[in-house]
């Protein structure tokens, strides 16, 4: 007979294991085949740094082969970040507080960024929080923790397809039930949402249009009322478009020049150029041009397009991310493009789009052509992978000021290559038709 609150000789031993094995959950595995097991593993910049028997110990990142930790939150040193913790489920504006000092001390603490954005989740502010579990991911995308703080903040934001995409790649960098347990309930209807109930397909959404004062127009070479009230009208329903679908727009007027009796005026135009953007201005050449027709508005849809992106990201962007983007809000069709470039595709000949980062303007125009095709291929391919919340997440990620082979994995969950090996595989699959230029020619392109 045993006396309760006490355990016999074999259960002491039994839970002694377990709790071993809990503590030892970290597994650290080698280039040269060795395997660490430490009481906790994590990434501090281009170290990996573990706790093991009271000691903290570090191993340069590229020694390290695979790393395999457990959910609970990295180990901090730092007090105030120990204090937030503590404090999250109590008092999570002090705990803000506190972890917000600790990032201002040291901005690449991976302990003090999850903690921040975790607190700011909890007291509502939801894009802080994205903001910092991107930084976060900016020092190590492979963190499943940072990911998973991301998906939090995307679905708080209402982008549950972003928030399904970042809880995947936290499980497959680290298998989690909490995370599929959140997974779950953004693919199920069936069990409860943080988010309100989506709204029936039949439900439209009333977007007013932009004003005319959202633009400045002016003319040069003489001066058509027609093409200009035409060109007011069609900015500004493209631009309250826009606004909707990128979830930002700029927050200056856009200055709009009609060039009535010459060509683009700018000397980085190329010859075939029938509208330009710079700096978020627009020249859209109307040499000859009595009445508006559908290429009309549609060189001016295309040039608003590259107004959207270049105030939003500050030119930080790929030339292929710019024109594929412009095409794509435009209504250019991707399927035609596809067609086109499948045979280079099949015979290795497609363009990298490292390659596409640089102006096309240089491009002599047959060149031109396939880039401009491949551009509006890509973005429509990362659509179609990610959603439009993607190619949203992309724009958001280069405006952060990321380099583009960063902002990739930050805002998709896709390296470069990788991106380029599913497009080329897709194209490949594609039905074969005439290649050539992209939809409706490309001196409609800037």
């Amino acid at each position: 007979m045993r006396t309760r609150g006490t355990f016999p000789g074999w259960a002491t031993g039994l839970l002694s294991v377990l709790l071993q094995a809990d503590a030892r959950a970290d597994t650290i595995f080698l280039t040269n085949g060795r395997v660490i097991e430490a009481d906790r593993a994590w990434v501090e910049g281009t170290q990996v740094r573990y706790e093991k028997d009271g000691g903290v110990y570090g191993l340069p990142r590229s020694l390290v082969k695979q790393l395999d930790q457990r959910a609970a939150p990295l180990p901090a040193s730092d007090p105030d970040v120990r204090a937030a913790r503590a404090l999250l489920a109590g008092d999570a504006a002090e705990a803000a507080r506190l972890a917000r000092r600790a990032v201002d001390r040291d901005p690449r603490s991976l302990p003090a960024l999850q903690t921040l954005a975790e607190a700011l989740l909890a007291i509502g502010d939801a894009r802080g929080a994205r903001d910092h579990a991107l930084q976060a991911l900016r020092i190590d995308d492979r963190d499943p923790r940072s990911r998973t703080l991301y998906g939090d903040a995307l679905l708080a934001l209402g982008d549950r397809a972003g928030a399904e995409d970042s809880y995947r790649v936290s499980l497959r960098l680290r298998p989690d039930p909490a995370v599929e347990e959140k997974l779950k309930r953004i693919a199920s209807p069936l069990l409860p949402q943080a988010l309100p109930d989506p709204p029936a397909p039949t439900a439209r959404v009333s977007v007013p249009l932009a004003s005319a004062s959202a633009f400045r127009l002016r003319y040069e070479g003489g001066a058509n009322e027609v093409l200009g009230a035409f060109a007011l009208n069609a900015l500004a329903a493209a631009h309250a478009e826009y606004a909707a679908r990128l979830g930002f727009s700029p927050d200056q007027p856009v200055d709009v020049t009609l060039q009535l009796a010459k060509a683009v005026q700018d000397p980085r135009a190329p010859a075939w150029a029938a509208g330009w953007s710079a700096d978020g201005a627009i020249q859209v050449s109307a040499q000859g041009l009595e009445r508006p027709d559908p290429s009309f508005a549609r060189v001016l849809r295309h040039e608003l397009a590259h107004s959207f992106v270049t105030w939003r990201t500050g030119n930080n962007c790929p030339t292929w991310v710019q024109e594929g983007i412009a095409q794509w809000l435009e209504g250019g069709d991707p399927a035609r493009n596809d067609a086109g470039l499948a045979p280079l595709a099949r015979a290795s000949q497609l363009p990298s789009l490292v390659s596409l980062e640089g102006p096309f303007h240089a491009l002599p125009e047959a060149q031109a052509q396939v880039a401009y095709a491949a551009s509006l291929s890509a973005v429509a391919h990362i659509a179609r992978k990610r959603g439009e919340a993607g190619v949203v997440r992309l724009v958001a990620a280069l405006g952060d000021k990321l380099p583009s082979e960063e902002a990739l994995p930050v805002a998709l969950a896709l390296s470069y290559p990788e991106l380029q090996a599913s497009w080329t595989a897709y194209l490949r699959g594609a039905d074969a038709g005439p290649a050539g230029k992209p939809d409706h020619g490309s001196s409609h392109r800037n």
